[in-house]
C-alpha cells in the first residue's frame, strides 16, 4: 500500500539542500537532518574532495588490519574534546555504533534500561546484549524510578535513552535521568543523533543543553546529520572506548571510514566552532515553522527540537497529505507503523539553517 501511494523510496534530484526536483518539480525539502546545511558547505566539500583526491575512495581495509589513518584518529580526539570526554571510538553508521557499544557493555546478569520511544538502533542493541531489559514509559521519570528499583543495588545497570527523540522531536529529561542513576548506582548512555550541532549554547547536543558535560557515562552521536557524512560514535571514558575497541565486532570487522568523509566532518567541526549564525537561523526556522503549524491548528506533539511532526493518526490521510503537498511543492515524509506506534501516523518535517523565510511561509 505504501509503495501504491508513491511514497516510498521516491527518487530525487538531491536530498541536502532546501530546494530539490521530484519528478521533473522543484520541492521545497522538509524531508532531510541537514540541520545546519553542513552537507553542502564550501568549506565541507572542499574538505571532502581534497581528501577524495589525495587518498581515493576507500580504504579497503578494517581499522584493526590496517585502515587506520591519521584523520581517523584525528577525528576521534576532536569528537571526544567536542563532547567533553576523554576518548572517541568511530563506526560506519550510526545504527552500528549502537549495536557495537550495548551488547558488549551489557552481558546476561546486567540490566538495560530504556524509554518506550527509544530509537531502533536502541532497541535492538538492547535486546542483542543478553541483559535483562526494562522499558520505561515515555519520558516518564516516575516510570524510570520504578523500573530501576526492580534492580538489584549491586547489578551493573545502563539507563540508554536518545537526547532528542527522532519522531516526536521532543527532549529527554536527562537531567533527572542523571540524578536517578546517582541515586540508584547506574550508568547513563544517551543517544544524541539529533542533538550534536543543533541543541547547547555550542550546538554540544544535549550534555551542554543540561550542563552535564563531562558528566554523562557515554555519548553516542552521528556523523550523518548535523555533521554532515557517514557513520557514529561513541565518547567516553578511555577505559570503556579500549575496551569496545577489542570487542566491539561492528568495529573490529568493518571497513573503517572512508577518508573523504572523515575530512569533510573534522572541516564541519570546525564550521559550527566559527558559524554559530548558523544554529541560530536554524532555530529561527524551526520557531517560525513549529509556532505557524500550531495557528493553523496542527497538533505538533510535545515538539521542542528541529524535529517537528505533525500528528495525523491515520495512515491513508497521512499518504494523502504527503501527494497533496508534493502536488503544492513541498517533500515532506510520512512516518506509519512500525517507526511510530498504530494510530500515531504523522508527517514529520526538519528544517534546516539555509531555508529561506520564503521556503517556511510557502510550507
Amino acid at each position: 500500500f505504501f509503495r501504491a501511494q508513491g511514497v516510498f523510496l521516491r527518487e530525487v534530484s538531491s536530498v541536502a539542500q532546501p530546494k530539490i526536483i521530484l519528478r521533473g518539480r522543484e520541492l521545497i525539502m522538509f524531508g532531510c537532518c541537514n540541520y545546519l546545511g553542513l552537507a553542502t558547505h564550501p568549506k565541507v566539500k572542499k574538505a571532502a574532495a581534497e581528501a577524495l583526491e589525495k587518498y581515493g575512495m576507500s580504504t579497503s581495509s578494517s581499522r584493526i588490519a590496517g585502515g587506520t589513518m591519521e584523520l581517523h584518529n584525528l577525528l576521534e580526539q576532536k569528537l571526544a574534546e567536542f563532547e567533553g570526554g576523554e576518548d572517541c571510538i568511530t563506526y560506519d553508521m550510526g545504527y552500528l555504533a549502537n549495536l557495537g557499544c550495548i551488547p558488549v557493555l551489557v552481558t546476561k546478569n546486567d540490566f538495560v534500561i530504556t524509554d518506550a520511544k527509544s530509537h531502533a538502533s536502541i532497541i535492538d542493541g538492547c535486546f542483542l546484549s543478553g541483559g535483562t531489559v526494562l522499558v520505561y514509559r515515555h519520558n516518564d521519570m516516575q516510570d524510570l524510578e520504578k523500573q530501576l528499583k526492580k534492580c538489584k543495588w549491586k547489578s551493573n545497570k545502563l539507563i540508554v535513552t536518545d537526547g532528542v527523540f527522532s519522531m516526536d522531536g521532543d527532549i529527554a529529561r536527562l537531567d533527572v535521568i542523571h540524578n536517578l542513576a546517582q541515586e540508584h548506582n547506574a550508568a547513563v548512555m544517551v543517544d544524541d543523533a539529533h542533538a550534536v550541532g543543533v541543541l547547547g549554547e555550542n550546538g554540544k547536543g544535549t550534555t551542554e543543553y543540561f550542563n552535564l558535560m563531562g558528566r554523562i557515562d557515554i555519548v553516542m552521536g552521528t556523523l550523518s546529520k548535523a555533521l554532515p557524512g557517514l557513520g557514529g560514535f561513541i565518547v567516553a571514558r578511555k577505559k570503556i572506548v579500549d575496551y569496545l575497541r577489542s570487542a566491539s565486532r561492528p568495529f573490529i570487522f568493518n571497513l573503517s571510514l572512508p577518508p573523504s568523509i572523515v575530512a569533510g566532518v573534522l572541516a564541519a567541526l570546525e564550521v559550527i566552532r566559527e558559524e554559530p549564525k548558523l544554529r541560530q537561523n536554524l532555530w529561527r526556522n524551526v520557531r517560525y515553522l513549529r509556532e505557524n503549524l500550531q495557528k493553523l491548528g496542527y497538533n505538533t506533539g510535545n515538539s521542542e527540537a528541529a524535529i517537528i511532526p505533525v500528528i495525523i493518526g491515520n495512515d491513508i490521510k497521512t499518504y494523502q497529505m504527503v501527494r497533496m503537498l508534493e502536488h503544492l511543492g513541498v517533500f515532506v515524509d510520512a512516518m506509519v507503523y512500525p517507526a511510530v506506534r498504530k494510530r500515531e501516523s504523522r508527517l514529520r518535517l526538519t528544517p534546516m539553517a539555509t531555508h529561506s523565510p520564503d521556503d517556511l511561509q510557502k510550507a
